[in-house]
């Protein structure tokens, strides 16, 4: 057979045909769907980069205001002591300030992480979901 007469075969025409558009728009629906997934893991790479930058700030900031109170601790138990330097006081509102400034960058990123990842793509699967369900159901 030589190739115009296996394009037109019947076989091919009766389950080809339904059979390739099948494949075409499956493979057109997982297009799309990879498509947006990637868009929304660049945005997600972006966020996670975000919320790390935010986490060693924090961090950085809780070990200073930790240095700074066990400091402000030292000098005051030496105050007491008898012995008076002017600079404790300041030491310890440093260390607090640092410590409160840590506690409010922890709070924002904890609020990055409440926001679900990659919440389109994941509602377009929902919503497929829902049209294939709605369309295997068996009519009453």
């Amino acid at each position: 057979m030589n190739r115009e007469t296996q394009k037109n075969s019947p076989q091919d025409n009766h389950l080809g045909g339904p059979l390739r558009l099948f494949c075409l728009s499956a493979l057109s629906y997982l297009r799309a769907r990879l498509e947006l997934a990637g868009f929304e893991s660049k945005e997600a790479v972006a966020r996670l980069g975000g919320i790390l930058v935010l986490a060693a700030v924090a961090i950085t900031l809780s070990i200073a205001g930790y240095l700074l109170l066990c400091l402000a601790l030292v000098f005051g138990i030496a105050r007491l002591a008898g012995s008076e330097h002017a600079w404790i006081s300041i030491a310890a509102t440093t260390g607090a300030l640092h410590l409160f400034l840590a506690w409010a960058v922890l709070r924002g990123a904890r609020g990055w992480l409440r926001k679900p990842m990659f919440a389109t793509t994941l509602d377009e699967f929902r919503k497929d979901d829902a049209w294939l369900r709605s369309t295997t159901e068996k009519p009453r």
